[in-house]
């Protein structure tokens, strides 16, 4: 889903970690050389690299943190991954902060702690870069969808069901629109057959059916190409094995209004 934290459609969080990653591993790798030939201008830099790095990480820590609080859909393998990828991330921080702490000054020699905590650091930071990956080529956060007559992503927060959801003529067919009332995500759309409104949450791993595509009446999810009518609601093609929810849905003066059906809706205490 398109990144919040962008510049022209262009996700902010990996144009800055290049930085501290780059610094954190120049920083051991400074050290390693440095210990091997009893260099003290090897040292310095990886002082210095780390402590960088270490500024620059938070800085990218931000938008990457808006995204997903922002882009990434609830209850979903994405928003797990993310969860863990950012905490392996910021422990890759605590612990350059307590080696750069640790150190009394910027030329002192590196003893066997703090090689070893900067080297699980690194392998710490490579298995969080593997789970970042994973959310950009899997999950495809930040990736901003432009498949034919898709157009610009649309979305819509209503304060409650009696507010009309958007207006018919906003939508052409195949376009579909993510509609945010309270904690729910519904997604408004026109197929060939007229508009629609189903649940946003795909059942496989919870990716979001808003960002995916709408062709004829059957929507595919972005992440694992999941299939569903979205007049039923049934698994069209897997790996997907339950239905996802539809709503009803009415068109009063040109306007879009949907109600949970009665099946979903919470009985009252």
């Amino acid at each position: 889903m398109r990144s919040r934290a962008q510049i022209k459609s262009h996700p902010i969080h990996p144009m800055l970690i290049v930085l501290p990653l780059g610094l954190l591993l120049g920083s051991w790798i400074f050290d390693l050389i440095g210990k091997a030939t009893n260099n003290e201008l090897l040292w310095a830099a990886s002082y210095y690299c780390a402590i960088t790095g270490i500024v620059a990480g938070f800085c990218a820590a931000i938008p990457g943190l808006i995204d997903w609080i922002g882009v990434v859909p609830p209850k979903s393998s994405g928003k797990n991954r993310g969860l863990l990828h950012g905490g392996l991330n910021v422990l890759v921080l605590v612990i350059f902060i307590v080696i750069a702490v640790h150190r009394t000054n910027a030329i002192a020699e590196p003893g066997g702690f703090e090689l070893g905590l900067m080297t699980a650091a690194v392998i710490v930071l490579g298995i969080s870069g593997w789970l970042g990956g994973t959310l950009a080529y899997r999950n495809q956060i930040g990736v901003d969808h432009r498949y034919a007559n898709a157009g610009e992503f649309k979305e819509r927060q209503l304060d409650s069901w009696e507010r009309p959801a958007c207006n018919q003529s906003e939508l052409s067919e195949g376009q579909m629109m993510l509609v945010r009332v309270g904690g729910e995500r519904v997604v408004v759309g026109r197929c060939s057959e007229g508009m629609v409104a189903f649940a946003d949450h795909c059942t496989h791993k919870g990716g979001p059916l808003s960002d995916g595509a709408l062709v004829g009446c059957t929507v595919q999810c972005p992440w694992h190409g999941s299939q569903f009518d979205v007049h039923t609601g049934r698994v069209i093609a897997g790996p997907a094995k339950s239905k996802i929810d539809v709503y009803d849905l009415e068109v009063r003066g040109g306007e879009v209004y949907i109600t949970p059906r009665k099946e979903t809706q919470p009985k009252a205490a």
